[in-house]
């Protein structure tokens, strides 16, 4: 390597305290953008039979026939009736975390399951899926970060 190219300790000590300094903004950026992809995976899982979740009970199915809440997605349209849980994903950034929720009390039974409702998560899985997206893109952000002028070596 040139010593053009050398960097002491000191030089890069500053150099990522400027970045740090500078970067949140754009961290919380990238940060809502893999929100902005989570939720509508969230969303669309709501009321398709994923292969992780066990079966509606007989009995569900049939009341969920018998409403007209079947049919509309699927054949069984799990976790969905009219829309509102799946409605009332969003995501939020709070410093340098993204949350990705329902404020609705209903939405956490189905999430996480109860004594007599089996869990049926749409959040794990949606940030599962995003995480390609989120390690491309806060990838790009590291190296912007920890290189001079943000340049890949």
């Amino acid at each position: 390597m040139e010593a053009a190219q050398m960097m002491t300790f000191g030089e890069l000590a500053r150099m990522l305290a400027r970045s740090a300094q500078a970067c949140k903004a754009d961290l919380e950026t990238d940060l809502a953008h893999v929100g902005m992809l989570a939720v509508p995976i969230a969303a669309e899982y709501i009321g398709h039979e994923l292969p992780q979740w066990p079966p509606l009970a007989e009995a569900t199915v049939r009341e969920k026939e018998r409403l007209g809440y079947a049919g509309q997605v699927s054949a069984t349209d799990p976790r969905l009736r009219t829309g509102a849980d799946r409605d009332s994903i969003k995501a939020e950034v709070d410093g340098l975390a993204l949350i990705v929720g329902s404020a609705r009390r209903e939405f956490l039974y189905q999430e996480i399951g109860t004594a007599h409702i089996p869990p049926r998560p749409v959040l794990g899985p949606a940030m599962l899926a995003s995480l390609d997206h989120a390690a491309e893109r806060l990838g790009e952000r590291g190296v912007k970060l920890t290189t001079p002028q943000g340049k890949t070596p």
